[in-house]
């Protein structure tokens, strides 16, 4: 007997969500950590680093919070 097993679509846009918001949280720590770096750096080249950084960081963040905008709107439609 075949058995077809399908995707609980909610399930999948819990787990989705649950990604979406572990990474909106390590984003977040980072970015806190390179603030507090930047604020006790003397070297100019390695604030540059930072800089930069905070700026990907920032970029990450932003295109996260787009796409997650994206997958909310998903589940209320599932409810």
């Amino acid at each position: 007997m075949t058995q077809i097993f399908h995707k609980n679509p909610v399930d999948d846009g819990y787990k989705q969500l649950a990604e979406y918001k572990t990474r909106l949280t390590y984003l977040q720590d980072r970015l806190e950590k390179v603030r507090q770096l930047f604020n006790m750096e003397c070297d100019p080249d390695q604030i540059d680093a930072l800089i930069y950084e905070e700026k990907a960081l920032m970029i990450s963040l932003n295109h996260l919070i787009k796409t997650s905008r994206d997958i909310k709107v998903r589940l209320e439609d599932m409810f």
